[in-house]
């Protein structure tokens, strides 16, 4: 069996989180900004219990903080981008090396099935639907190392990489050379080749860190970058 948990419609609180959080990663929500419950749930016909389930996921990743007042937008920085891909990297390196050895069959097939996918979306242009593939790529990776603890890290912040996925795979005119950098991960798994695909997801995720630090730079007002 290739998944480790079963999939589920996402709770109140989680969809409203998502939608927020694209917000905050895209500044349409700026650092600063008080997010009110009673406001949040008028505008989006929730009652508050959904809002405060949202505010809380937010929170444990990093994106408002809770103040005397209620919750206050924080928004992502360069130095949080750098930070994110510093734990990711030490993370999936160790969940590629485990997958070397205990990746299946089944796994391979699943993950040539959604580099298909990404070639296939690349070609349409679809940049929303690469990103989804794409995220999906990742987490198998993690499903192939066989270690929870890994999942679970994973998962913690793997909606936060997804919203800032959805801001940079808009900017990339050719999204093939990417589907290609995945068929590539899955080649070495394969081979069982450790070194190689160490130094090769390392420069996969460099590249995205680079990319990504830079959406997030277009988003920056200049004079806020000058302040900081």
């Amino acid at each position: 069996m290739v998944s480790i948990r079963p999939t589920r419609a996402p709770a109140l609180g989680e969809q409203l989180a998502g939608v927020l959080r694209d917000q905050i990663v895209r500044r349409q929500l700026e650092p600063g900004t008080h997010l009110v419950e009673d406001s949040l749930a008028s505008q989006y016909d929730v009652s508050r219990g959904p809002v405060r389930d949202a505010l809380r996921q937010l929170e444990s990743q990093g994106l408002v903080e809770s103040r005397r007042r209620g919750y206050f937008v924080v928004g992502l920085s360069q130095s949080d981008i750098n930070d994110l891909y510093e734990l990711r990297e030490s993370i999936e390196v160790s969940a590629v090396t485990r997958a070397v050895s205990r990746s299946s069959e089944a796994h391979l097939r699943t993950g040539r099935a959604i580099v298909d996918e990404m070639v296939a979306c690349a070609g349409r242009s679809a940049a929303a639907d690469f990103a989804d593939a794409d995220m999906r790529f990742h987490a198998l990776l993690y499903e192939m190392s066989g270690n929870r603890r890994l999942v679970d890290v994973w998962e913690a912040y793997e909606p936060v990489f997804a919203s800032l996925m959805q801001l940079t795979v808009e900017e990339d005119v050719d999204l093939h050379p990417s589907a290609h950098d995945h068929g590539r991960l899955i080649d070495l798994i394969e081979e069982g080749d450790v070194v190689k695909i160490q130094t090769e997801l390392r420069e996969h995720l460099d590249g995205a860190r680079a990319r990504m630090a830079s959406a997030v730079e277009a988003l920056i007002p200049l004079d806020e970058m000058k302040v900081s």
